[in-house]
């Protein structure tokens, strides 16, 4: 935590014309600005003026400073913990560096001292030479000398350490810590393209859901069992009206992108939907109870004529939805599950859809010709633990996010093969560690896909995602709160990003400056 002080207060102790304790302040533009500061004996001087008490005073600037060093702390902490993480890289680079470079030199210098011992070992055998001249008198011929022996010999210790190096040199080519510092840098340069734009908005009262209309002037968000209107203004947010219909803490909320009607979803087990009837007035229909449970996540087809729910029942209900009548009906469900479902996804088709639950399972359910949804698929993991969140990034590609406290901390991408989804490890993702947390339910992943921009939020971090062209996941930043409590929405053009942060108590809205 940053520590702020205010330096030569106690410069200002005493009134300089009395010499007498400051007790109370006065904003006069005739004045200087240690003028300001009245004794007992100023504050005569001051009758009719408004004249503050200083202990107010000083108590409203400590609040200034107090919102001052978060929003500093905010903004320094992201390339504090970034540069700490480059720092730890290097050094585990000049680490291994050193130990490869270690192993590098000793083989070079056995080699070396291999060549010199057989340049220094020059001994020859005075009989054999002597045969030699004999020879060579005898034949007339030249003395030559026959290197074909040493140089197969020199040539096999060559080709031994040349090995022995290459692969250490290999190694060192194909060290990958160099990769992770350079997105280091890159999420350093990119740290900053995040801008807070409203931080000041309290909220008492738990709130586990946003959303935004299509055109993103209207946000919602839940407060317990209430929901909240804000008109929405490039980030900045104004209370509008307070909808009532729920009786228990509201848990999903879902805007039409055809309409600003939308539907609402939580513990009391109902679903409702909510027609504007007027400009920024809405309507709700009757309570739908087809769960016996709290119902904890909503996904809504294109044509927005079906919508599927899930909850903590272990069932997922589809729906069929006319958002013109403001009314819902019941059509089937599915039991696959055997603990609280806590995701939904559709592909882009939308004939597939991925359910993941507290069971630990992800079934993958297929839908044939505009009919009925089937089971299709238990899918295999290779780390089982919870997974708050799934999402289809294309027709045949999703991710997921692994929860657990003490987790392999990563994003996990499943890829169809042949219409069977597997785990593909080598796209795993790896996040920032952290086993103080365990990962919460109720902030969805996020997918603009013009912008390809994904997001998503793990514990106490939420990462700003791309994907490359061979469909890898490149982190291009992320932002750090301090507690694992956090929800939060996306606007649909995938400018404004909107939190509420349960440990602080308020929303913070964010511009997202990536193109």
């Amino acid at each position: 935590m940053f520590q702020s002080q205010i330096i030569e207060f106690e410069k200002y102790q005493n009134c300089k014309k009395h010499n007498q304790p400051i007790q109370f302040v006065v904003f006069n533009n005739n004045l200087k600005r240690e003028e300001y500061l009245l004794c007992n004996i100023c504050r005569q001087d001051f009758e009719g003026e408004r004249v503050f008490e200083l202990q107010m005073i000083v108590k409203m600037i400590e609040d200034n400073l107090k919102i001052k060093v978060e929003n500093i702390e905010r903004l320094i902490k992201v390339d504090l913990d970034l540069t700490q993480q480059l720092l730890e890289e290097l050094r585990m680079i000049k680490q291994k560096l050193n130990s490869q470079l270690d192993e590098l030199i000793s083989n070079t210098v056995d080699w070396n001292k291999n060549l010199n011992v057989w340049a220094k070992n020059l001994q020859f055998q005075f009989l054999d030479e002597l045969e030699i001249v004999k020879e060579q008198i005898n034949t007339s011929k030249q003395n030559i000398f026959d290197s074909e022996q040493l140089i197969n010999s020199i040539t096999k210790l060559n080709n031994s350490h040349i090995i022995k190096n290459n692969t250490k040199l290999t190694t060192l080519k194909n060290l990958d810590m160099y990769v992770q510092c350079e997105q280091i840098l890159q999420n350093l340069d990119f740290a900053h393209h995040i801008k807070s734009i409203d931080n000041q908005i309290k909220q008492l009262d738990s709130c586990y859901a946003i959303s935004f209309n299509q055109s993103g002037s209207l946000m919602i968000s839940a407060s317990n069992q209430y929901i909240k209107v804000w008109d929405f203004v490039q980030g900045k947010m104004k209370e509008i009206t307070t909808l009532d219909g729920h009786v228990k803490t509201i848990h999903f909320l879902l805007f039409s992108k055809k309409s600003n009607s939308f539907l609402s979803a939580g513990s009391d087990n109902t679903i409702r939907c909510w027609k504007e009837i007027y400009e920024k007035q809405w309507k709700s229909s009757q309570p739908y109870q087809k769960h016996t449970q709290s119902v904890d996540c909503l996904i809504l087809n294109e044509p927005e004529n079906q919508f599927v729910s899930g909850g903590s029942d272990c069932s997922i209900k589809i729906w069929q939805i006319d958002l013109i009548r403001n009314q819902l009906t019941h059509l089937y469900s599915l039991d696959r599950h055997k603990n609280q479902i806590i995701s939904l996804s559709f592909n882009q088709l939308e004939n597939k859809m991925v359910s993941c639950g507290l069971d630990n399972q992800i079934i993958i359910w297929q839908k044939y010709n505009q009919k009925e949804w089937q089971f299709e698929q238990i899918v295999t993991q290779t780390f089982l633990e919870l997974k708050y969140r799934f999402q289809f990034i294309n027709n045949d590609q999703l991710i997921c996010v692994n929860g657990n406290q003490v987790s392999q901390d990563s994003i996990s991408i499943f890829e169809s093969n042949n219409g069977i989804y597997k785990e593909n490890l080598n796209k795993q993702v790896q996040l920032i560690k952290n086993d103080k947390f365990c990962d919460l339910a109720f902030f969805p992943i996020f997918y603009h896909k013009e912008k390809n921009l994904i997001i998503i939020k793990h514990k106490q971090h939420v990462y700003l995602i791309k994907t490359t062209n061979e469909g890898q996941l490149k982190i291009i930043t992320s932002i750090q709160f301090q507690s694992n409590e956090i929800y939060g929405a996306l606007t649909n053009d995938g400018k404004y990003l909107v939190t509420w942060n349960k440990m602080f108590q308020k929303y913070d809205s964010y511009e997202i400056q990536i193109s």
